[in-house]
């Protein structure tokens, strides 16, 4: 009955585990479009490597007791390298190609504009009206408005920067000098 009891408590103790790498697993089988061809597959790979290690360490855990008793030490010292082994090359690769999963398919981001460069000039999106709104100007507004002002929104804004940086303020006027007698 102790072993029963023995044995339980390792598998719950493992149960959380499991259960988030087989839902790791659904999700990436079901992911479909959302993640490029490359990225789904290392990290499918990642979660079966993941998933059959702790497979082995849940039941390397169950089984111990009876190791101990039916080999001796030698040979429970034996399966425990054996085990760890497994778990030192294993673990790191599994980890490895879910963290490749990641990085892999990723484009570089478009690069800062250098110091001292203008701002860039901006586009309107593609296949839509002048207006910038997805449907055509707002209610109330004219259509005429969005093709004298392209890029101005509808409450007078501006998707355009503006044409020179803002200039500091002006350092204060002197006080005016009166007529002196002197």
């Amino acid at each position: 009955m102790a072993m029963l009891g023995y044995r339980l408590t390792q598998v719950l103790g493992h149960l959380p585990i499991l259960l988030t790498l087989l839902t790791v697993l659904v999700l990436a089988a079901t992911a479909g479009r959302r993640l490029p061809g490359r990225s789904r597959s290392f990290l499918l790979a990642g979660a079966v490597v993941l998933l059959l290690l702790e497979l082995l360490t849940t039941a390397w855990v169950a089984a111990l007791p009876d190791l101990i008793r039916s080999g001796g030490i030698r040979q429970y010292q034996l399966w425990s390298l054996a085990v760890s082994a497994v778990g030192w090359i294993g673990y790191p690769i599994g980890l490895g190609l879910i963290v490749a999963a990641v990085f892999v398919g990723r484009r570089a981001a478009p690069p800062a504009p250098a110091p001292g460069q203008p701002w860039g000039t901006w586009t309107p999106p593609a296949g839509g009206p002048p207006t910038g709104h997805p449907g055509g100007p707002p209610p109330g507004y004219a259509a005429g408005q969005a093709a004298e002002h392209p890029g101005r929104g509808a409450w007078g804004g501006s998707d355009h920067p503006p044409a020179v940086p803002p200039q500091a303020d002006p350092p204060p006027a002197a006080p005016p000098q009166g007529d002196r007698a002197d």
